[in-house]
């Protein structure tokens, strides 16, 4: 299930492509998303068969009802750059994402409770083997032997991302995200939900290939899944994800209230050319 949450970010995360990439990357997102599937899952030739139109679909979908959203969502970005915030502000910008994701994940339970009673033991084992292989891969980038290497390595990954945006930090802002990343820690706590929503995919793809279940009861399962990515049943992860979110949209609104009229500008023509590219690709 993680996997679909990705998607979303497939699309969104086409930022960190040049703006030349994007239109070629988001027009050919199914084939894209098919791969991607298709590797976790090791599909049949008559599953690739069903999942192509299904995703031909969802992407004609996502192109008239989603792409007019991230647009407009981009545009208040863009004005809200133009002075400081506060975090209650990026905070707003951030729920506004996670429902664009609960959007695509909706949309994508049909093709999910479609394909999942087709899937063999076998594959299920194979998709078990992906996700452990993938956590490992994991934890080998965010879970350092020690918290000074751990925190290294979120500075220089959090410090990318903002110069995406701004342009170089000054050296206030790099110390504005070193307190934020000193106190937000917490890669063990972090590793045991993914291992949590891991047993929850499985579970789920068992379950719902009950020949005695509904539809309605298998969309209801996957829908659930998703309700407990969004607030997780463990709830001390859950709290420390709520703090985070806090942190970081405190962190954020501190990096922009100590940004430079250059850095403002640089950022301004960042998110205005992927409006215009997010705009273009309503029309293909």
């Amino acid at each position: 299930m993680r996997i679909i949450k990705t998607l979303f970010i497939l699309v969104l995360a086409l930022s960190t492509l040049s703006c030349s990439l994007v239109k070629t990357a988001y027009n050919n997102a199914p084939v894209l998303i098919a791969w991607r599937l298709d590797d976790y899952f090791n599909f049949s030739e008559t599953q690739k068969a069903k999942l192509k139109p299904a995703l031909q679909d969802l992407h004609a979908w996502h192109r008239q009802n989603e792409l007019p959203r991230y647009a407009a969502l981009l545009n208040e970005i863009n004005a809200d750059l133009s002075h400081e915030v506060n975090p209650e502000t990026v905070c707003q910008r951030m729920e506004a994402i996670k429902a664009n994701a609960q959007a695509l994940q909706t949309r994508f339970i049909p093709i999910i409770v479609d394909l999942g009673p087709t899937l063999s033991d076998k594959q299920l084992q194979h998709f078990q083997k992906k996700l452990e292989k993938r956590n490992q891969e994991w934890k080998e980038e965010w879970w350092q032997e020690t918290t000074a290497e751990q925190q290294e390595v979120r500075l220089e990954k959090s410090r990318d991302y903002a110069e995406k945006l701004y342009g170089d930090l000054n050296e206030k802002q790099i110390n504005i995200l070193k307190q934020s990343i000193a106190s937000n820690s917490d890669p063990a706590l972090i590793y045991a939900e993914i291992l949590r929503r891991d047993e929850d995919a499985l579970n789920i793809l068992k379950a719902i290939q009950n020949p005695a279940a509904s539809n309605e009861e298998k969309s209801q399962l996957v829908r659930a899944g998703f309700e407990r990515m969004q607030h997780s049943p463990n709830p001390a992860y859950q709290a420390h994800i709520d703090k985070i979110t806090q942190q970081t949209c405190a962190t954020i609104a501190s990096l922009h209230a100590n940004s430079t009229a250059k850095q403002r500008l640089h950022a301004q023509h960042w998110v205005e050319d992927y409006k215009t590219q997010f705009t273009l690709l309503q029309n293909k």
